[in-house]
């Protein structure tokens, strides 16, 4: 595995399997890991090598505790999360172009939450615990407030935001947040079992279906089917190999183009 900072990132069958390393402060994000996660996700964004992004955290309690509070207080002032000079790190992977997993080992509080709701699919451990109390430390949950009542109802997602709690793995499976729950020794197993299940499609055809599912949000039927966003596949070598393999009753071997 490859070190950036506090960041480990290990690329193998396609996979790139992101962690948080700051086991000391509960994976929390301080502003230099904020950087190199996003650098980090643009970088692999753009790798032609890359086909599913796992995003995870160092050790077994914490996915990431949220924002460094203690880094915060030394500074005394905190700009809005959409301001500064830096592109604000749930926009970044919830625009990336691939697959991206949130493999939630412990818990995912804050803005370690908002990450994984940036995500386009959560699993987590059954030990895990998942939430934004940022109503309990004075915060905004910017992220969380505009993208959490777009994946569970939203009175749900109101009561978790009002009252800070965080939900377990058993609840938030059940609103539909997470999409498996699995036993602490599984996580990685699973996961890497479901990316890789992932990774084995044609990235062109994965790539567009992100990006006209997410692209579609809020457009009449009539107007989201007539979207042209993402690769084109339906003219791609993928499409021809894909064909054939079907006939020829074998595997195919996609090549991202």
């Amino acid at each position: 595995m490859a070190n950036v900072g506090d960041i480990g990132v290990r690329i193998e069958d396609h996979v790139a399997w992101v962690t948080i390393d700051r086991t000391h402060r509960m994976n929390a994000l301080a502003k230099s890991t904020f950087r190199r996660l996003i650098d980090v996700s643009l970088s692999l964004d753009l790798d032609p090598s890359v086909r599913v992004v796992v995003y995870s955290g160092a050790g077994t309690r914490a996915f990431s505790a949220g924002v460094d509070l203690k880094e915060l207080d030394a500074e005394g002032s905190m700009a809005h999360p959409m301001g500064g000079a830096n592109r604000n790190l749930n926009e970044v992977v919830l625009e990336m172009s691939k697959p991206t997993i949130a493999a939630i080992n412990g818990v995912a509080a804050g803005g370690g939450c908002e990450l994984a709701l940036a995500c386009d699919i959560r699993v987590a451990a059954s030990t895990a615990r998942i939430g934004l109390p940022e109503a309990k430390v004075g915060m905004g949950a910017n992220f969380g407030s505009v993208v959490l009542p777009l994946l569970i109802p939203r009175g749900a997602a109101l009561e978790t935001l009002f009252s800070g709690e965080l939900l377990t793995a058993a609840d938030a499976y059940r609103l539909g947040l997470i999409n498996h729950v699995f036993e602490p020794d599984d996580l990685i197993g699973q996961t890497l079992q479901l990316a890789r299940k992932i990774a084995a499609n044609a990235p062109l055809s994965v790539q567009r279906m992100k990006a006209v599912a997410s692209k579609s949000v809020g457009l009449p039927v009539s107007a989201a089917l007539r979207l042209s966003v993402g690769p084109n596949p339906y003219d791609s070598e993928d499409r021809k190999e894909g064909a054939r393999a079907f006939l020829e009753k074998r595997q195919p071997v996609f090549l991202g183009r």
